[in-house]
């Protein structure tokens, strides 16, 4: 898909004057997340490690939207992410969100894989408890917004990622100091959130189950 990326960040910067967050969220504390922020074009970042200090930060923005790369949610009929939880066999371990998205073309891990499952249960918690602080959280997927913006994912060119989120007119420290893949990738879930202020969105899954946010770029 080619994307003009530049008009497209000036159109949603103009459709939304909010602090946006995005965090690549890890499994444990103990190992940092990557948090970012954009405004007005102006981007920020930081790796954090306790969600206290997540919260903390965040809150300081007091952000329009919320957009966390884990996922935020169970299986239909899963309750609880371990896979001693009785519906394992019943329910399995995908949303309908990740299928439509590999259909889509878009690859993710399903959220309950052993490797994933402390991650789920983190973002989960997390996304409850700004919520109960008032704020709008989505589900973002870092990759599958590099994917629709034509951007390479940073397992596959890191810098060439970088250079592109540059290119479409962000502005910060990220475009020439050396920071973590994590900030960068925060950096792309909280354009996911940029989309979704802007009303520029698809919402990919079942609504009670759960949705990944992702951009839609038919304006282009």
């Amino acid at each position: 898909m080619v994307t003009d990326n530049k008009a497209i960040l000036e159109r949603l910067i103009k459709l939304n004057n909010s602090a946006v967050v995005g965090i690549d969220l890890t499994g444990s504390e103990n190992k940092a997340s990557g948090w970012a922020v954009i405004q007005n074009g102006d981007v920020s970042t930081r790796k954090i490690f306790k969600n206290d200090e997540l919260i903390e930060e965040t809150v300081k923005m007091n952000p329009g939207i919320i957009a966390i790369d884990s996922p935020l949610s169970l299986p239909r009929g899963r309750i609880s992410v371990y896979d001693d939880d009785p519906g394992r066999q019943i329910y399995g371990i995908t949303r309908a969100c990740e299928r439509e998205m590999l259909k889509k073309g878009i690859r993710s891990y399903p959220p309950l894989i052993q490797s994933m499952q402390k991650l789920t249960l983190r973002g989960i918690n997390l996304a409850g408890e700004f919520r109960i602080l008032g704020y709008q959280v989505i589900e973002s997927f870092p990759g599958g917004v590099q994917d629709i913006l034509g951007l390479p994912r940073k397992q596959k060119d890191l810098k060439q990622l970088v250079t592109g989120l540059a290119e479409m007119g962000l502005k910060g420290a990220f475009s020439k100091a050396r920071i973590s893949h994590d900030e960068i990738d925060a950096i792309s879930a909280a354009l996911g959130g940029l989309f979704f202020v802007a009303g520029e969105y698809e919402a990919v899954g079942d609504h009670e189950e759960g949705c990944v946010i992702l951009p839609n770029v038919k304006h282009s």
